[in-house]
């Protein structure tokens, strides 16, 4: 067993590999996914009023997920995904082939909105709890947001980013809730946590920890010990319903996809029952929604609240649409959506937005390396489709008579930019990439990652660009694409790492333009006095690793809890070493 030291902890490659987060802790017509009504009125289209000159700018994060998982850029592994909706963008678009990222989330995220390498920002690696705010953006940063507000723009953030801290630990994280407009957002509508809580094996309360592993009771063939046919399933607003087979073929899966929780076997009662929980957070179906308003006014929505239940691929391209929908023709905006898949944990996505010849997974348990790779594949899946939505919805592409998409950039006056923000987490890489070498590590499994740009200004779409680019290098891009002058809105001695990606649309013969490349994991600040959190041995990768701070988020990473009640006892161990 490979052990760490304390300081070599923090700078390990895994220490970001596996950052679900400070951790913790679509819709088409189908009843089984909630859509979640926008936070204000969509404004009618005026004819009148000429669209905007420059175009808009909608910019799309895949979380962990590498060039390997993509048809697109010819990978996939022996059994792709399929993501006819982003092999669309990319056949109208440009294929960067050779984008280096950081090889976590927050450093690439900090990187493309400040257009500065981390060891200048101090976003070093993945955002933890206990990292101090000096390795989080800083308000005195000049953001792209900032950039092109300057150019008319309005600016906003949907889903996941995780360039701050949260409040999981208010003295690491003074901005508060209002965090993302102090950074130079007009509208944040997402959570500042690094991704979904771990799974709540109870269901809801409904059974003891542990036995319904992956957020929902599973039908009786599926699990004839544990699983049921019919149940009530209560809504956190105190409404139930009675389901069974003739509904879906679990319940208790549908009663989650719909926002609620299924008491098996039992049937409506006049108030909910005491042991049904809508506390607790439940992996890919519950968030706990943070919104800064053009108004000024913050708003947090806890995962007890109905608006924060269903799946969150869905939600998240609901609020997507909703914010697009209700800006003016004329007035240029950007949109960063932040889509939390296919981070951990792996939990199956509501069935309605896969193929139709999808795997079954009611009888899995989402903790073999097998099943996470059927249940991130599926993942993928629902997000493409969700992407999908949020274009058509839009008014960005249209749907052909056979769910397809048409696609056509020249038509809109949008330029769309697909990214993932790191490479792929271990045991979802496909073939022939590393698995030990992914997220969190500096090299190609880790680091290589898909960059997808289409819009009305790509000439002769459809091609590849081969030579180097950085994602610290869409800071330029975006705003080239909105007409600013970086040095203009920049102070002289503010260095900048981003060079110009904007030729690589519009030329397509440009010559490389980056001469040198560079990806980096370091460790972020912390306090000297905070305790590292018990260990958790990945067995995977033959390592003992002091960062994840409860014994479900070690689990959601496929590792065993050393801390207290875990594998050494009620007490654990302190150290790895």
């Amino acid at each position: 067993m490979l052990r760490i030291s304390s300081q070599r902890l923090r700078d390990a490659v895994l220490s970001a590999a596996f950052l679900l987060a400070t951790l913790t802790a679509c819709s088409d017509s189908s009843d089984s996914t909630p859509t979640v009504p926008a936070t204000a009125p969509v404004l009618p289209a005026d004819p009148e009023r000429e669209p905007a000159s420059t175009p808009n700018i909608l910019f799309i994060v895949m979380d962990d997920l590498g060039v390997d998982q993509l048809p697109a850029f010819g990978y996939g592994g022996q059994t792709p995904a399929r993501t006819p909706n982003i092999d669309s963008i990319a056949e109208s678009g440009v294929r960067f082939r050779n984008a280096w990222s950081m090889p976590t989330c927050s450093p690439s995220r900090a990187a493309f909105f400040e257009g500065r390498f981390p060891f200048r920002t101090d976003v070093r690696n993945a955002i933890v709890s206990t990292d101090l705010a000096n390795s989080q953006v800083s308000p005195f940063e000049v953001t792209i947001p900032k950039v092109l507000k300057q150019q008319g723009y309005l600016n906003a953030v949907v889903g996941k980013m995780h360039i701050s801290g949260s409040d999981l630990n208010p003295a690491n994280h003074p901005l508060g809730d209002s965090v993302m407009r102090e950074l130079g957002w007009d509208y944040f509508e997402g959570y500042l946590d690094g991704g979904p809580f771990p799974i709540d094996s109870t269901a809801g309360g409904v059974a003891d920890a542990d036995i319904h592993r992956c957020g929902f009771v599973p039908n009786v063939q599926d699990d004839p010990l544990h699983g049921a046919d019919a149940g009530a399933c209560y809504q956190p607003d105190g409404t139930c319903s009675s389901l069974g087979l003739a509904d879906y073929h679990t319940p208790g899966r549908l009663c989650l996809e719909r926002g609620g929780i299924l008491d098996p076997g039992a049937s409506c009662q006049s108030s909910v029952p005491a042991h049904i929980n809508f506390n607790k957070q439940n992996g890919y179906y519950t968030a706990e929604w943070v919104i800064n308003s053009e108004d000024g006014s913050d708003t947090v929505i806890p995962a007890s609240d109905g608006r924060s239940r269903g799946y969150r691929t869905t939600m998240e391209t609901d609020r997507a649409v909703g914010w697009i929908r209700r800006q003016p023709v004329d007035q240029p905006w950007m949109l960063s959506v932040g889509y939390s898949a296919i981070h951990t944990p792996i939990q199956p996505p509501p069935e309605a937005l896969l193929p139709q010849d999808a795997e079954p997974a009611g009888g899995f348990d989402c903790e073999t390396v097998a099943q996470q790779r059927v249940l991130s594949n599926q993942m993928l899946e629902a997000m493409d489709r969700e992407i999908g939505r949020l274009l058509v919805e839009t008014g960005l592409a249209q749907e052909n008579s056979d769910g397809t998409l048409r696609y056509r950039p020249e038509e809109t006056n949008t330029a769309i930019v697909v990214v993932g923000d790191n490479g792929t987490y271990g045991p979802s890489v496909k073939g022939p990439f590393n698995p030990t070498l992914a997220k969190g590590f500096p090299y190609q499994t880790g680091i290589w990652v898909p960059v997808l740009v289409a819009g009305p200004m790509v000439v002769e779409p459809d091609r590849d660009v081969p030579h180097m680019v950085n994602l610290t290098d869409l800071f330029s891009l975006f705003a080239e694409l909105g007409e600013a002058n970086i040095r203009d809105e920049l102070p002289a001695s503010r260095q900048i790492d981003a060079v110009s990606m904007l030729p690589y649309l519009t030329e397509p013969g440009r010559e490389s333009i980056r001469e040198v490349n560079y990806s980096a994991l370091g460790t972020n600040l912390s306090s000297t006095e905070a305790a590292l959190p018990p260990p958790c041995v990945i067995a995977a990768y033959n390592m003992c690793v002091q960062l994840f701070p409860q014994q479900g988020v070690c689990a959601d990473q496929g590792g065993t809890w050393y801390g207290p009640d875990g594998a050494a006892g009620p007490e654990g161990v302190s150290s790895c070493c």
